[in-house]
Order: structure tokens, then C-alpha cells, then sequence
């Protein structure tokens, strides 16, 4: 196992992320630990990137129903 050393992303001494907390379960945590091993990245990376896409398409769809009106 080879441990990557990441900068943090620090402002002022804080992150510019923020931190949520999901319980999920069990299977789906394992599903996500082997896609994030994969393609070798973290579990919070993988979730981080699902989170981007699911409110892409959220924000494409409200835009969508906006023009409809």
C-alpha cells in the first residue's frame, strides 16, 4: 500500500470544503470503495464528483422547466 501525501486546500488555516456525513448501506459502501480503488482515487472523491453531476443535472433540468413556462 503506497500513501500519497495530498496539500490541503487551507485558507486562512480552514478548508474551502465543507464536510457532510451520509449513512449508507454497507453494500454500497463496498461498491464505492471498488470503484474509488479502480480508478484510484478516494471514496470522497468519487461521492465529491456524483454530487457535481447530480446537481448539474438538477440545475439543467429547473433551467429547462423555467424555459417551458
Amino acid at each position: 500500500m503506497s500513501i500519497k501525501l495530498k496539500e490541503k486546500e487551507l485558507v486562512g488555516g480552514k478548508r474551502k470544503r465543507e464536510l457532510i456525513a451520509v449513512y449508507i448501506p454497507k453494500e454500497k459502501k463496498v461498491a464505492l470503495e471498488a470503484w474509488a480503488a479502480s480508478e484510484e482515487r478516494s471514496v470522497s472523491w468519487i461521492v465529491a464528483k456524483l454530487i457535481d453531476q447530480a446537481l448539474c443535472c438538477r440545475q439543467q433540468q429547473q433551467e429547462g422547466s423555467d424555459n417551458d413556462n
